[in-house]
């Protein structure tokens, strides 16, 4: 339907003339410009940017080591080692010691990467503490035990060996003796006892004797003289008619006005069936009886016999 007033061809025409107009703007804008702020936009984006570079420092952590306590430095530190740990080994008493590698893990502190082992010498107990002193066990009293029971009480102190001897010089010490008592013992009751220390028991198989190296017979007494019959004349064997001997250099009196040419260390005469010295043997004297005795060698001790 057309309007009246105004002409169809005329306004056809003045379209397409301002259709023209625009498209030709738009395009210098596009050239020259960018046409307003996107067209800046784009422009900035399409500039290449500076490269930005991060870089992250990582520290590795050692892996989880288990408990070397008890262990000698020498494993225990392999072990550290191989679980990536700095390791460090001090001397775990008061004093300051180098560890050496049979040394005993007592204590160990564990840092990040790193680890300090306290260590005491093979064989010591560990201290209550860190740089504490070593708790060396004393010595038990053994004395009037078994020799079994005392065994096994030196066994809780100490690795060190334990040798037995006999109270009595005239009593060995053969075969079973677990049940024989003990009389005297090396190192004595409360001494402290350091490292694997060696015990000595002197046993007997019944009563114990006042003092070590007593005899449990005293006729096997070198020393011992047997008391004489009060008015014993008996002078066989002698060559005097009063039963004096005629050797010189008699020191002692026996009885019935017997002269003893040897005599014991005590100064007493022997007697037939006494041991007799080494420096004796071959010797003869008169007995505290007068009779004529001579010491010969009876193979592993020396006695006076007629």
């Amino acid at each position: 339907m057309n309007r009246p007033g105004r002409p169809q061809a005329s306004v056809r025409g003045a379209r397409k003339a301002w259709r023209k107009g625009v498209g030709a703007g738009v395009l210098i804008c596009a050239l020259v410009t960018g046409c307003g702020s996107g067209g800046e936009e784009k422009a900035v984006a399409a500039k290449p940017r500076p490269t930005v570079t991060v870089t992250a420092t990582v520290t590795a952590t050692s892996a989880l080591l288990a408990s070397q306590v008890e262990s000698t430095v020498a494993d225990a530190t392999g072990a550290a080692k191989q679980h990536g740990y700095r390791v460090s080994a001090h001397d775990a008493s008061e004093k300051d010691a180098s560890p050496a590698d049979d040394w005993t893990v007592c204590f160990e502190k564990f840092g990040r990467d790193s680890v300090d082992f306290g260590a005491v010498a093979s064989g010591a107990p560990c201290p209550e503490a860190d740089g504490r002193p070593i708790p060396w066990p004393s010595m038990p009293s053994l004395v009037g035990r078994t020799y079994a029971g005392a065994a096994t009480a030196v066994g809780k102190v100490t690795d060190g060996d334990v040798s037995v001897k006999a109270s009595y010089k005239d009593e060995g010490v053969d075969g079973d003796h677990d049940d024989w008592k003990v009389c005297f013992q090396s190192p004595g009751a409360g001494t402290q006892v350091v490292g694997d220390r060696d015990v000595t028991l002197w046993l007997t198989e019944g009563g114990c004797p006042s003092a070590k190296g007593t005899y449990k017979d005293k006729t096997n007494d070198p020393d011992y003289t047997p008391p004489v019959a009060a008015g014993s004349d008996d002078s066989s064997g002698s060559t005097g008619s009063t039963g004096t001997s005629s050797s010189s250099g008699g020191s002692s009196s026996g009885g019935a006005g017997t002269t003893c040419e040897i005599v014991s260390n005590a100064g007493n005469c022997y007697n037939a069936g006494q041991f007799c010295r080494n420096a004796d043997v071959g010797s003869s004297t008169h007995a505290g009886n007068g009779r004529l005795i001579f010491c010969r060698d009876e193979g592993s001790r020396n006695r006076w016999n007629y």
